[in-house]
């Protein structure tokens, strides 16, 4: 297993040839998932489950192919599944804590399946979960095109309910000698022509967004997209680049008013852009002022940070989080960073006797999109990791080949779609503009406590910790 520590915590659209559109649908996970294809290109739907830690898709693994879900990340590498004889999915125990089981890969359906390293897959992400088992080969089929003779993790031994479909560079797989990651060998194999893909998540309130390997759709952002070169990352001992980590110059938080009156210490970071991630991880300086100018409070042993609900709606009104950087800044409504994770339990919570007492005169307990990078062993002054709360706000190219990044601000709910394919041996990412900020959608402002539903194992932690509560920061 490699030293590094990867950093785990789409709607179909008409593209044109050397490009793959991955699509996301809000929807419970036992819903079914639709695969369409369109113009030699590759549309994935898939769904959009914050609660259990990010943006799925569904492709299929094996011949004949079994259809399995997939956690989108782009802070890990490496591509795994749970097997049917994972210990996770063969107790009720360990899924009433950890989430319960969805599809899992049988080797012994698979006439392609083949072992090449036993007991060799052995990764822990940064938010400490740990999945261990073998590397296989088997062939990857996303919409009729297959990619053979691929590399994936096949876990014994799991703390998650899905398996994970890792972005990242090729340097940073778990394995002992790196492997092509699925992204080289949609490259290699022809599918598309070159190792970048962009990024549209939308906002929270909205029932879709895209993955788009190969290309750009400039339907998706607004105005025009900064280039940023990536850099060495926290774990880094060398200039090697083996994550999405490019420099931030500030941060800074805007209220009602209009100003930037939050005390914030001068912050320049590098920043991990990660799908993987649900909340935004700080320094512990920043996170302590914010803490204190919105009142949000966290419960020792629960690692989710906590606000009055009532942030997602009027009350919230004209806050901004100002994420800075060479050429661009995006700014995250407070509404963005509100996620009600607990609306199915919201009554048990502020009815709880102690719990009450915690959250007394609020609307309601919401998590936090910011979070304390020591909360996660990283005590670096000069870290960040920007997840999906910052990210449904942006529009990200991860350009791979070329080592940069693509920024722009999203154009959330955007309607109709214009993609621009990166071509093979372009150095600079296509010279496009996106739409007009006076032509941008807005999101309608819908309130946020109905959003999402908190997973199991969330939940639980709640009334297990509430015994040993306590305020920090």
């Amino acid at each position: 297993m490699r030293s590094s520590i990867p950093l785990l915590s789409l709607a179909a659209s008409c593209v044109r040839a050397g490009t793959v559109a991955v699509g996301f649908s809000k929807q419970t996970l036992d819903h079914s998932v639709t695969i369409t294809r369109r113009d030699n290109t590759l549309d994935l739907t898939a769904l959009n489950n914050i609660t259990g830690g990010g943006y799925y898709a569904e492709f299929s693994i094996g011949t004949p192919g079994q259809k399995l879900s997939f956690l989108l990340d782009t802070g890990s590498s490496d591509t795994w599944v749970n097997s049917v004889d994972t210990d996770l999915c063969n107790s009720l125990s360990l899924q009433k804590t950890n989430g319960f089981c969805m599809t899992q890969f049988d080797p012994d359906e698979s006439s392609t399946y083949k072992v090449v390293d036993r007991n060799g897959f052995d990764i822990t992400y940064l938010d400490g979960r740990r999945i261990r088992g073998d590397y296989f080969k088997d062939t990857v089929t996303i919409d009729g095109k297959q990619v053979k003779n691929q590399q994936l993790g096949l876990a014994a031994k799991s703390v998650r309910p899905t398996g994970i479909m890792g972005l990242g560079f090729d340097t940073n797989v778990a394995a002992a000698e790196k492997y092509p990651t699925i992204l080289d060998n949609l490259v290699s194999q022809g599918v598309i022509d070159t190792a970048a893909f962009s990024l549209y998540l939308n906002d929270l309130d909205t029932d879709s967004g895209t993955v788009l390997f190969g290309g750009i759709d400039t339907k998706k952002f607004i105005g025009n997209l900064s280039t940023l070169p990536l850099v060495p990352d926290f774990q880094s001992t060398s200039n090697n680049i083996t994550s999405f980590t490019v420099e931030m110059d500030s941060f800074s938080v805007t209220t009602k008013d209009g100003d930037d009156d939050v005390r914030l210490d001068n912050m320049n970071a590098d920043a991990i852009l990660d799908s993987g991630s649900t909340i935004c991880l700080l320094p512990d300086s920043q996170v302590k002022d914010i803490y204190d100018a919105f009142d949000i409070r966290t419960i020792q042993g629960v690692s989710v940070p906590f606000v009055d609900c009532a942030y997602a709606d009027s009350k919230g009104d004209g806050i901004t989080f100002n994420f800075a950087f060479k050429g661009k800044t995006i700014k995250v409504p407070m509404d963005e960073m509100v996620v009600n994770s607990f609306a199915s339990v919201q009554d048990q919570i502020m009815g709880d006797s102690e719990l009450s007492q915690i959250f007394d005169g609020w609307k309601g307990a919401c998590m936090f999109g910011i979070g304390s990078a020591s909360d996660y062993g990283v005590d670096d002054s000069s870290f960040a990791l920007l997840g999906d709360t910052f990210l449904r706000s942006a529009y990200v190219v991860y350009d791979l080949t070329n080592q940069q990044i693509g920024l722009a601000e999203a154009n959330v709910n955007a309607t109709g779609s214009d993609v621009v394919e990166f071509k093979a041996g372009d150095k600079d990412l296509p010279s496009v503009t996106g739409v007009d900020a006076s032509d941008s959608s807005s999101d309608g402002n819908d309130n946020a406590g109905e959003r999402l539903l908190a997973g199991p194992a969330m939940v639980a932690s709640v009334f297990v910790a509430v015994g040993a509560a306590a305020f920090m920061l």
